[in-house]
């Protein structure tokens, strides 16, 4: 495998609302490759099949080496559901800091205009916002969340009707934004 490299480490919610797609997913996404990176040796006691793989994909051959090795000898290196994997419970806290985040902002100049404007949510990171939104807010959550519905279905439609086996992939973009919106960025959620 080979090593790959993270450009980007947000340290607020707020930098990330200008972006495309789910805030908190990208955020997320970011952080998570950076806690895969930046593990070493004797850090990691019980990973996931995902971050399994995610660390054998960022890491160089040997770090990984030396983290599998540990791995490899523990008595239970993988979370069996008993245990849960180390990177899953840091990115759990690092998106539970960042709702907590959102919410504390919702007076600043860049949460309106985005509330206003109508961002991205995915389903799970608009719920938890809903969850702790003001009363006189959640319609606004509702809305941004469905007017992404609206646009998924219409992208999802036109694919499934005008897909032609000679376009190769095109449009396919509709397909991971539909899992996106659905269960969030794929290795947040397990």
């Amino acid at each position: 495998m080979r090593k790959h490299t993270q450009l980007v480490l947000y340290q607020s919610i707020l930098p990330v609302l200008h972006q495309p797609g789910c805030p908190f997913c990208r955020l997320l996404k970011d952080f998570q490759a950076d806690r895969l990176q930046k593990h070493t040796q004797g850090e990691l006691h019980h990973l996931c099949n995902f971050h399994v793989w995610g660390l054998a994909a960022v890491q160089d051959a040997p770090a990984a080496a030396r983290i599998f090795l540990d791995l490899v000898n523990e008595a239970a290196p993988l979370s069996n559901g008993v245990q849960t994997c180390d990177i899953c419970s840091e990115v759990g806290r690092e998106e539970d800091l960042r709702i907590r985040e959102f919410l504390s902002c919702l007076e600043r100049a860049e949460v309106t205009q985005w509330l206003r404007a109508g961002g991205t949510l995915c389903i799970p990171h608009g719920l938890k916002l809903r969850s702790g939104m003001p009363p006189v807010l959640v319609p606004r959550i509702d809305t941004i969340m469905e007017n992404c519905r609206q646009q998924l279905s219409a992208d999802l439609k036109h694919l499934r009707d005008e897909w032609m086996p000679e376009s190769n992939r095109t449009g396919w973009g509709a397909v991971g934004r539909a899992a996106e919106f659905l269960v969030a960025l794929r290795g947040l959620r397990h």
